[in-house]
């Protein structure tokens, strides 16, 4: 016995919304004006937060750039390799924060460039490294 020809009351919830909003769907995608209909229901900060397009996998998060652990496990060549794929200062300076360094010189400005941030990121690492190298003499 189908779910359609089964007794109502024996269909689980579940199956009856699954089909119904299974129609309702295959509407909206047929029918634009049906659709914008159903979106007015919500209100308007709902359905600007719908319509926002989330993150992609490919977004950018600073943990991927942890500098201490590039330059431990690969080098200070690397960890200049990977800081140079970034694209904005921005995207450095949560690296540096993310990596729990504190940054000195040039790359403490505003007016820092790329260039001088990458410097100041792999030099802070270094620091960091060398003192956790003295203190576990």
């Amino acid at each position: 016995m189908t779910s359609s020809t089964k007794d109502p009351k024996e269909i689980p919830a579940h199956e009856i919304a699954a089909a119904l909003f299974d129609v309702v769907v295959e509407e909206a995608k047929r029918n634009e004006r049906f659709a914008r209909r159903l979106m007015s229901v919500y209100p308007a900060t709902i359905v600007a937060r719908l319509d926002t397009p989330k993150k992609s996998a490919t977004a950018f998060d600073a943990a991927d750039y942890h500098a201490v652990n590039i330059l431990r496990n690969h080098g200070e060549a690397m960890l200049r390799g990977r800081l140079s794929s970034l694209r904005t200062k921005a995207e450095l300076r949560q690296v540096a924060k993310r990596s729990g360094l504190r940054l000195t010189g040039k790359a403490t400005r505003k007016t820092a460039s790329m260039a001088d941030l990458i410097d100041g990121i792999t030099l802070a690492a270094q620091h960091y490294v060398a003192q956790r190298g003295a203190a576990k003499r």
